[in-house]
């Protein structure tokens, strides 16, 4: 597969239009990340608890017409679908092929969201004291977006309801 490890993460190909990927560099740039890559994980992590909260709440409204992650005939395919590898941790991976890799979607998805909802709130796998990022990203959203309180959803387990 085209799975390569880099550190805690996996680097994998995905498939965007090319907006899609300036628009994750527009973020990566505007909410002070490292990285593209982590841009991506903001996405697929903000997507997927959005998914498990709408799943908990037994809510029959979807994300979006279609809800996520499920292609539509409106693919952004007028535009030049562009291949790069980001880096994945393990469970985003497993969730990412839960949904076929569907990257589109979920750039889509994030694309018609609030900013702040996507890239404004932390979303740790363990505790905001054991998260290398948090206290950097503490730090640029409570400037950029001028809160005292920053809101953190810690232990988060997307793969927990994904049928993965």
């Amino acid at each position: 597969s085209s799975n390569h490890k880099k550190g805690a993460y996996t680097e994998v190909s995905l498939v965007l239009a090319k907006q899609q990927w300036e628009w994750l560099e527009d973020m990566a740039t505007k909410h002070k990340l490292p990285s593209i890559s982590k841009a991506m994980r903001c996405c697929i992590n903000c997507v997927a608890l959005e998914i498990d909260d709408a799943n908990a709440k037994q809510q029959h409204h979807q994300p979006s017409e279609k809800g996520c992650c499920q292609s539509s005939t409106n693919n952004m395919h007028e535009d030049v679908d562009v291949t790069k590898l980001v880096g994945l941790s393990r469970e985003q991976v497993i969730w990412m092929e839960s949904k076929q890799n569907d990257a589109v979607s979920v750039v889509r998805h994030c694309m018609e969201m609030e900013e702040f909802d996507v890239f404004g709130i932390i979303r740790c796998k363990t505790s905001i004291a054991k998260c290398e990022g948090a206290h950097d990203a503490v730090r640029n959203i409570s400037e950029k977006y001028g809160k005292e309180e920053v809101e953190v959803k810690e232990n988060i387990d997307i793969t927990k309801d994904c049928g993965c």
